[in-house]
C-alpha cells in the first residue's frame, strides 16, 4: 500500500510544470520535497486513512461464454423442447412442462459445485477472512443455495398439481429470496452467524458489498488479497460505504419490479406466450439492471475520488498547521 501511495505521489510530482528559469526550478524542487515530506508525515499521523486501491481484472471472453452457457441452459433448450414438442406431438401441458423444466437449473449443476470446491478445497486462498473452517462458506454461496432451494419448489410441484402458472413463477422464487436478503441488509442488523469475512455480532453490511467481495474473490479468483483490500476500502471511505448502500437499494427495488412484472405475465397471459417470455425476461432484466448498476457505480466512484482529493488536501493542511505550531 505504501509503495502504491509513494508511486502516486512521484507521478503527481512529475506532472508539475517545469520552468526554464533556474531560480524557479530550484523553488519547484524545494516545493516537491516539502510535499513529499508532508505526505510522509501525513501517513505517520494516527487516525489518518489512506486510499485502498482494488486490483480487479477479468476476461470478457470468460464472461461471454458463461452468459451463453446460462442462456442455453435456461432459455434456448427449455423453449426448444416446449415449442417443438407442442407443435409436433400431442403431449399435454403437464408433460410439456415436465420435460422442458428438466433443463432449467442445469447450469447450477456445474457452477455451484465448482464454486463450492474452491471454497472448501482452497479455503486459505479464496475463503472469507478470519476463519479456515471448511463449512464457513461466504454470503453469496449461502444466499444462492437458499434461493435455489426455493426455486426448485415450483419446478417440482407445478407439473404434478397441475398448476402451470405457478411453474412460471420459478424465476420469481429465485430472484425474490435474494431481493429479500438485500432488503434486510439495508437495516444493518447484527449478524447471528458469520457472514463472509464479518464475524458474528457485527452489523451487517449492505448485501452488494458481500456479493462483490465473494464473486471477485472466488469466481474471478482474486482470492483473499481482494477481500482484505475491499474491507480496507470500506473502513477508510465513507463515500464507498454510501455507494454500497445505494447499489443495494437499487437491486432491491429492481428485484421487486421484476417479481411484480413476472407475476402479472405468469397469471395474466396464456401459457404458450408466457413460457418463453418469462424465461427470456430474466436475462433482459438482468442486463438492463446491470447497465443501471454500472452507471450508479461510475458516479459513486467519481464522487469518492473527489472526496479523497478533498480529504487529502484537508489532512495535508492539518500537517502544515501542526508543523508550523
Amino acid at each position: 500500500m505504501k509503495e502504491h501511495i509513494q508511486a502516486f505521489e512521484t507521478k503527481a510530482v512529475s506532472l508539475l510544470p517545469t520552468w526554464t528559469n533556474n531560480g524557479l526550478d530550484k523553488e519547484e524542487k524545494t516545493r516537491e520535497t516539502v510535499t513529499l515530506q508532508e505526505s510522509t508525515a501525513l501517513r505517520s499521523q494516527p487516525g489518518h486513512s489512506t486510499f485502498s486501491e482494488l486490483h480487479f481484472t477479468y476476461r470478457r471472453t470468460y464472461i461471454a461464454l458463461y452468459v451463453a452457457f446460462l442462456l442455453a441452459c435456461n432459455v434456448v433448450i427449455p423453449c426448444l423442447l416446449f415449442y417443438l414438442l407442442e407443435e409436433f406431438t400431442k403431449m399435454g401441458p403437464k408433460t410439456l412442462i415436465g420435460i422442458s423444466s428438466a433443463a432449467l437449473g442445469l447450469s447450477s449443476c456445474f457452477d455451484s459445485p465448482v464454486r463450492l470446491f474452491r471454497l472448501v478445497k482452497h479455503r486459505r486462498v479464496y475463503g472469507p477472512l478470519g476463519s479456515d473452517v471448511w463449512w464457513h462458506l461466504d454470503f453469496s454461496m449461502w444466499t444462492y443455495t437458499f434461493a435455489l432451494l426455493v426455486f426448485a419448489i415450483p419446478l417440482a410441484i407445478a407439473p404434478a398439481i397441475p398448476l402451470f402458472n405457478f411453474f412460471l413463477m420459478s424465476t420469481v422464487m429465485l430472484v425474490g429470496p435474494m431481493g429479500l436478503v438485500f432488503f434486510i441488509s439495508l437495516f444493518r442488523p447484527k449478524l447471528p452467524l458469520r457472514c463472509s469475512s464479518d464475524r458474528r455480532g457485527e452489523p451487517m453490511k449492505p448485501a452488494v458489498f458481500y456479493v462483490i467481495e465473494d464473486v471477485a474473490s472466488v469466481d474471478f479468483k482474486h482470492g483473499r488479497d481482494f477481500r482484505r483490500a475491499f474491507h480496507d476500502r470500506w473502513n477508510s471511505s465513507p463515500p464507498f460505504q454510501r455507494l454500497m448502500y445505494h447499489l443495494t437499494i437499487y437491486w432491491t427495488v429492481s428485484s421487486i419490479i421484476y417479481c411484480g412484472v413476472t407475476a402479472a405475465i405468469s397469471w395474466g397471459t396464456p401459457l404458450r406466450f408466457a413460457f418463453g417470455w418469462v424465461l427470456g425476461q430474466l436475462f433482459v432484466w438482468a442486463g438492463v439492471s446491470a447497465l443501471g448498476c454500472r452507471l450508479i457505480a461510475k458516479k459513486g466512484l467519481s464522487d469518492e475520488h473527489d472526496w479523497w482529493s478533498r480529504e487529502r488536501s484537508r489532512q495535508m493542511e492539518q500537517v502544515r498547521t501542526s508543523e508550523s505550531v
